[in-house]
């Protein structure tokens, strides 16, 4: 162990400007180009470290990619898995579009989740140059994890599970706060509610029926039933009317739930078909519209058993204790979890300000975290 973590403690610098340079490929979830050529630039990486890569390409949507070490181990196969996409529109950040300041770095997917392929090929690394043998280890790359793999229709989830197949573990690296580790995720499901009203002049404004009006009367009584031990439900955009003095004759509001099982998941359906089938300004009629869903990753006895294995060798390196927890952001791991593979989630780089103009990663971490 003193041998890999002195590897560990070399290579770290190395993975920092490496963390940088994919991160400066802008790649929002949408940008399937943007997501290819990260992947193309990790592919490049890994095999001039003598690593086996495979590329998967689908009928839709981006790409992705398993980068392999010790396909001829004894041992169970060990799974690794981050994301390639990121939420940021391309420029949010400037140019370049990684920042560095003392022991922080600011920028597109620092955290969430390019931070956590940096960790895992740093370790894939480490323990190749030690000479370690013993276990076969997959690192899966996905493609559209912040969009509910909506772009390959299911089929980057659906290769993700069948090349993790027989783990002795899935870890997934997401972004790592100390002290804890996830056992335990929320699942999405996300909906357009689109609302028709009955257009006329402001100035005969009772003559008309107001789409905006109707859809803000729906939105206090999704948001009603809201727990953040349960179910929430969020109504994040809204877009509706066309000029100032004429009743909006539409809304369109785009909205998402959350929940922690599927009993929660099934009661927040029967409050949604409550709230739709109940009309508040006459004349309006309302349409709700599936997106996409993302099933949640209840915590089990596998998932609790690898913690408490992870744990334990925290704590004997000198790492300290850690707690299981459960968040309420979804993940790619609901799916390893729900195929029956031990999964522990958040075991990427430390940092904070996901999904936010302010993401930041600390660069130590890169190294105390592998």
């Amino acid at each position: 162990m003193d041998k890999i973590f002195q590897k560990i403690d070399e290579l770290a610098p190395k993975y920092t400007d490496f963390l940088i340079d994919i991160c400066n490929i802008e790649s929002k979830s949408e940008d399937y180009e943007g997501i290819n050529k990260v992947g193309e630039y990790i592919e490049d990486h890994a095999k001039k470290l003598g690593f086996n890569v495979r590329r998967k390409k689908f009928e839709c949507g981006p790409d992705c990619w398993v980068i392999e070490m010790n396909p001829d181990g004894k041992e169970q196969l060990l799974s690794l898995s981050a994301h390639m996409d990121t939420v940021h529109v391309k420029g949010k950040f400037g140019y370049p579009p990684v920042k560095r300041d003392g022991d922080f770095l600011y920028g597109p997917g620092v955290y969430d989740c390019k931070g956590g392929i940096a960790v895992y090929l740093l370790v894939m690394q480490a323990l190749k140059e030690a000479g370690y043998t013993e276990r076969p280890i997959k690192l899966i790359l996905q493609c559209d994890e912040e969009v509910e793999s909506v772009p390959t229709k299911g089929e980057s989830l659906k290769f993700m599970c069948e090349e993790a197949k027989g783990s002795v573990a899935f870890l997934n690296g997401e972004g790592y706060r100390p002290g804890k580790m996830t056992v335990g995720r929320k699942g999405i499901t996300r909906m357009k509610m689109t609302v028709k009203g009955i257009p006329v002049h402001s100035g005969y404004y009772t003559g008309g029926a107001s789409a905006i009006r109707e859809a803000a009367h729906k939105i206090i009584e999704l948001e009603k039933i809201n727990d953040p031990e349960s179910v929430t439900f969020n109504c994040g955009i809204i877009n509706g009317g066309k000029v100032v003095n004429i009743v909006p004759e539409n809304c369109e509001v785009l909205f998402e739930y959350r929940y922690r099982n599927k009993e929660q998941m099934e009661r927040a359906e029967k409050h949604l078909e409550k709230v739709a089938s109940i009309t508040h300004v006459e004349g309006t009629t309302t349409e709700m519209e599936f997106l996409s869903r993302r099933i949640a990753m209840e915590p089990n006895d596998k998932n609790t058993e690898l913690f408490e294995k992870l744990n334990a060798i925290f704590v004997k390196h000198g790492f300290g204790e850690s707690i299981p927890i459960m968040t309420g952001g979804g993940s790619d791991a609901a799916y390893t979890t729900a195929a029956g593979i031990p999964t522990v989630d958040s075991l990427g780089i430390e940092g904070d300000g996901a999904h936010t103009d302010k993401e930041y990663a600390r660069i130590s971490s890169i190294a105390k975290v592998a």
